[in-house]
């Protein structure tokens, strides 16, 4: 019986039970996707299957054999590869790419006395150039940029023979071209017999590469069944366990006051200038492939890197040096790694949601900690935040949670610049239509949100202005009334400048599109 059998998995913690009689099949050879919201369950199943946790009840088949994988080293000799979403936390930063790829060899050097390292480097190089990725082996991995990480953890899997491969979330940050060499390859795999389970809340791609769909809901599966004969109205109806309303997006008003601008702002990492403004109330997007700077835009925007420029905030004028001194002008930062730069993971929900008020609730150098709940509790009330438990371990949370936290620590500042970097990338639909009520709240309140994201179709949901962004300039400008996905699309893959229509020869050059 080939294949592989999660069978009647159960999980508990204390008294939560998370996983409720599981059954789970992979069929060799197939990409099996596996949906549900954020604490469905999926990312229980999964560490199971990877050796991270134990199951109360339940069974592990592979290929006719039972299985028990005790640890996640029992788990990758039986052939079980994982692709984490957050793929810092599976790389060593200041090891090279290729010690990095062969890891699990270095460590157990011992075993293999006769191992050819030579031969090692050679088929290292050979998974890379499978992959399409062009690095020297001997790079850094804290040199490497977020999509190339992703990527080298791809090739490590691969380095070591996975047949069942847990891909999750795995073009959160990849570009179109870099997802659609990922689905190549996916594709050649299943040819040579691999399976992968796609964890992904992108639906459209479920459609596009998988086979197979199972979906989850508090922790049982509520379908199973080929994804082509699901459509993605039908998968968040399961998901979700009602039918989504779709409703016409409102026509949103806001000043002609400039609130935000930002002149001749040197990009380091780019090499570029840009001049941006917003008026108040307004909400800006920025949309771009992966690649096309818009991170390297947000940090030189609230200084987290050394850049010349001049900010205008109401009117007044500031010249930053560190994000201390942009954060005391009225700005706010919500970052795209919110685990590695927005939260401290292993403190509470409270702690991480007044950690930007504590100059507030001090007092002769005490922290008051009544006022410090307080804040707290109004802050989880607003957000919806679960579980509402103060004393919650942030790095237990699912990630829609986290984002609400990593937003929500910036609520009570008097903030009047929020700028939002990929805000909803890795979070499930419900978790994302939470984070635009919060951001449309931003605008209501007269404040000035900059939204960057490769996610075009939420710039058009959202957005009351979109710039394209190519190569680290604003090549062009649309109104939300008159933008569509196949523009961004066009002009974010440099289309424009096929036809001569870049910035610096038609109406949108710097000066109008700064206006």
């Amino acid at each position: 019986m080939s294949g592989l059998f999660m069978n009647n998995i159960y999980k508990s913690f204390d008294r939560v039970t998370v996983l409720n009689g599981v059954n789970f099949h992979v069929k060799k050879g197939e990409v099996h996707a596996l949906l549900g919201m954020n604490g469905a369950g999926k990312s229980t199943l999964m560490k199971i299957l990877a050796g991270d946790l134990q199951p109360n009840e339940g069974t592990i088949t592979i290929d006719g054999t039972d299985v028990n994988f005790p640890n996640p080293a029992a788990a990758k000799k039986a052939g079980i590869g994982l692709v984490v979403q957050e793929v810092d936390t599976a790389l060593f930063p200041f090891l090279t790419v290729y010690e990095n790829i062969v890891a699990d060899d270095l460590v157990h050097a011992a075993r293999h006395p006769f191992l050819s390292w030579k031969k090692q480097k050679q088929r290292a190089a050979q998974v890379l150039q499978q992959i399409g990725l062009s690095l020297p082996l001997d790079k850094r991995i804290h040199e490497c940029t977020l999509h190339e990480k992703q990527l080298i953890v791809l090739a490590k899997v691969l380095f070591s023979s996975a047949r069942y491969i847990i891909l999750d979330e795995p073009t959160a940050a990849l570009s179109e071209v870099e997802t659609k060499r990922l689905f190549s390859i996916m594709k050649q795999l299943k040819n040579q017999g691999v399976s992968f389970i796609y964890i992904s809340h992108k639906l459209k791609e479920v459609k596009e590469i998988c086979d197979q769909v199972t979906i989850l809901r508090d922790g049982s599966v509520v379908h199973q069944g080929d994804a082509a004969q699901l459509s993605i109205e039908e998968m968040i109806y399961h998901m979700v366990g009602r039918t989504q309303q779709r409703k016409e997006r409102e026509r949103r008003t806001y000043g002609e006051d400039i609130l935000f601008e930002v002149k001749q702002l040197q990009i380091p990492k780019t090499n570029t200038m840009i001049d941006l403004q917003i008026r108040k109330g307004e909400i800006v997007g920025i949309a771009g492939l992966v690649g096309a700077g818009k991170t390297e835009l947000a940090e030189s925007l609230f200084a987290h890197t050394k850049t010349t420029g001049e900010w205008l905030i109401h009117g007044k004028r500031h010249t930053f040096s560190s994000p201390k001194e942009a954060i005391a002008a009225g700005m706010c930062f919500i970052p795209e790694e919110r685990r590695k730069q927005g939260l401290f993971m292993s403190e509470t929900t409270r702690t991480n949601l007044t950690v930007r008020l504590l100059s507030s609730l001090a007092k002769w150098q005490w922290i008051s900690r009544k006022q410090e709940k307080e804040r707290a509790q109004q802050l989880i009330d607003t957000l919806h935040i679960q579980p509402s438990s103060q004393q919650a371990i942030v790095k237990q949370l699912s990630g829609g949670n986290q984002q609400k936290i990593v937003i929500g620590k910036w609520l009570q500042t008097g903030g009047e610049v929020f700028i939002f970097d990929e805000p909803t990338k890795g979070i499930d639909v419900s978790a994302k239509a939470e984070v635009f009520a919060i951001i449309r709240s931003l605008a209501e309140q007269g404040k000035a949100v900059l939204y960057l994201t490769n996610e075009f179709q939420e710039l058009l949901d959202i957005a009351d202005t979109i710039y394209v962004m190519v190569d680290g300039q604003l090549v062009q400008r649309f109104t939300a009334e008159e933008a569509t996905y196949e523009q961004l699309i066009y002009y974010s893959s440099g289309g424009g400048e096929e036809n001569g229509t870049s910035t610096n020869n038609n109406a949108f050059n710097r000066k109008a599109i700064s206006s």
